[in-house]
């Protein structure tokens, strides 16, 4: 088995290391190089092909960021490290020898592995955490994962760094509440850098979930392992009735249906949980290993949270009236605020954000612009931002090749700043089919957008049809061209419903009426 310190013993006889890729796998590569003192030896980052957000100059963890022509002149004597996904490694090697480079390592998934264990083992031997002495009721959050575009971590990151800020203007005696937040990470990611740009304590105690691949499910081996798998969730739960006995937590809050070790180890311990429902699992493509006992255990919580009515209804668990909705709230600040006039130019500027998966409508979009396009009697260009299976991706843009839509339908990638990209976009679209929440669909409608949605899931609960909004039914591609022909067709009356739109998504979905909710149902959990 490849391990860390056989390869760092290789990577170290080299005069030049360069890391091709920025991104996670890069990212944690360059961590553990410097974590060895390999930081001398490190030319920096290389990429194909620079993002367009990402100036000349850029660094990432203090290391610069190069577009791989740049770098041509290590050719000879550099190692370059190929720190991506397994699945760009051809591609990759291919684009290096291209450029003259012969000495390559790969970062394979057994070597990535025993980089994450390492890292959180240097973590937890170097790093204390614990609550403020003087707190007196402390609420310890379990993370599914650990990536700061997950919406389910993004919304409790904010839920965490308010209430640290409460925590600390009770110091100053203007409030009541004595709140303070550990979050436990399960695994390596992107998530912890979020945390520590907002001030919440946090720590590591590596735990798997039960969301089990559906499409896996005739797979007897792959149902093997991950019953395997689960076992060590056994010594999370041990290391989690420490921590909760050491810090004296009053409260487990899980922050997703996914993640249940949290749940197991506070009833070890005799402290309530509350339990956030923020997704519905079988449309992101996973279900749960052992159903009858995962509802059992989600209903033996002192509280549960649906972040939509149509989340509260959708498993079959306690009477729907005593779990509580509260809506996540979208933090303003990040967005731009200033006054716009939608649809005003001669092209029609439209965007869809999230991950690129078939559950979240891509194609059906696309294939509503191919109906507009043969039209032509609308200029338009489409932005699709995010991220997803490379193979799923292509088969979008062979699609868009189909329908000779090149120009008009942008593939953008990921982005660090999309309010930018909603403040120059018409017309935002969310054309899931089960839409938990909808986290774009509120800040879509927060930058004053148009926003189109299907008639399904909890979109129905945020777009008010003809009011706030446009709906139109899922699976519907010519009825989702009809909507686009409207909009575009009816501007002044597509601008009142944008403005009423962000008023209504402004007034609603707020941080203040969000931290009141969460915190009521804290007092009422522990007052019992």
């Amino acid at each position: 088995m490849e391990k860390e310190k056989y390869w760092l013993r290789k990577v170290a006889k080299y005069d030049y290391i360069i890391l091709y890729g920025a991104g996670l796998v890069g990212g944690l590569t360059a961590k553990r190089l410097l974590a060895n003192g390999l930081e001398h030896k490190i030319v920096g980052y290389a990429v194909s092909k620079r993002d367009k957000e990402s100036p000349s100059g850029e660094k990432v963890n203090e290391l610069y960021v190069y577009e791989i022509q740049e770098l041509k002149r290590y050719a000879k004597e550099a190692l370059v490290i190929v720190a991506t996904m397994p699945v760009l490694h051809d591609v990759i090697t291919r684009t290096l020898r291209e450029n003259g480079f012969e000495q390559y390592s790969l970062v394979t998934t057994k070597l990535y592995d025993s980089f994450c264990r390492n890292y959180i083992a240097d973590f937890r031997r170097t790093k204390t955490v614990s609550f403020p002495e003087n707190v007196k009721k402390r609420i310890l959050f379990l993370a599914s994962d650990n990536n700061r575009t997950s919406g389910a971590f993004l919304c409790m990151a904010e839920l965490c760094e308010m209430i640290e800020e409460q925590r600390k203007r009770k110091q100053t005696g203007k409030v009541e509440d004595d709140f303070a937040v550990l979050v436990v990470l399960p695994e390596y990611g992107t998530g912890e850098e979020l945390l520590i740009q907002k001030g919440i304590p946090y720590t590591y105690i590596p735990s798997k979930d039960w969301g089990y691949e559906i499409a896996r499910d005739q797979d007897g081996i792959a149902k093997l392992k991950f019953a395997v798998g689960q076992l060590s969730n056994y010594k999370a739960k041990r290391e989690l009735e420490r921590l909760i006995r050491e810090q004296s937590v009053n409260l487990v809050h899980c922050n997703t249906t996914y993640t249940y070790v949290g749940a197991l180890a506070a009833k070890a311990c005799g402290i309530p949980v509350v339990w956030h429902l923020r997704e519905n699992m079988e449309h992101q493509g996973y279900r749960f290993f052992t159903r009858k006992w995962a509802l059992r255990l989600i209903q033996q919580a002192e509280q549960i949270i649906a972040v939509s009515e149509y989340i509260r209804y959708l498993l079959p668990i306690r009477g729907p009236e005593q779990i509580r909705v509260v809506y996540d709230a979208v933090e303003l600040g990040t967005l731009p605020v200033r006054e716009r006039v939608i649809l005003g130019m001669d092209t029609v500027h439209m965007m869809i954000v999230g991950a690129i998966t078939p559950y979240k409508g891509q194609e059906e979009l696309i294939e509503a612009c191919y109906l507009l396009s043969k039209k032509k009697e609308i200029t338009f260009h489409l932005q699709i931002v995010g991220t997803g299976e490379a193979a799923y991706v292509e088969q979008l843009r062979e699609k868009t090749r189909q329908y000779h839509l090149e120009r008009q339908v942008e593939f953008y990638g990921a982005s660090r700043e999309v309010g930018k990209l909603y403040e120059k976009a018409d017309i935002v679209f969310m054309c899931s089919k089960a839409e938990p929440y909808g986290r774009v669909t509120v800040e879509a409608m927060m930058t004053g957008c148009l926003v189109i949605g299907a008639r399904s899931g909890a979109t129905t609960e945020l777009i008010r049809a003809g009011e706030t909004g446009f709906l139109y039914e899922p699976g519907n591609a010519g009825a989702l061209a009809d909507c686009i022909q409207k909009a575009v067709s009816c501007p002044e009356q597509s601008r009142i419903l944008a403005k009423k739109g962000q008023a209504f998504a402004r007034r609603t979905f707020t941080k203040e009426r969000n931290l009141c909710q969460i915190l009521e149902v804290y007092r009422e959990v522990l007052r019992k």
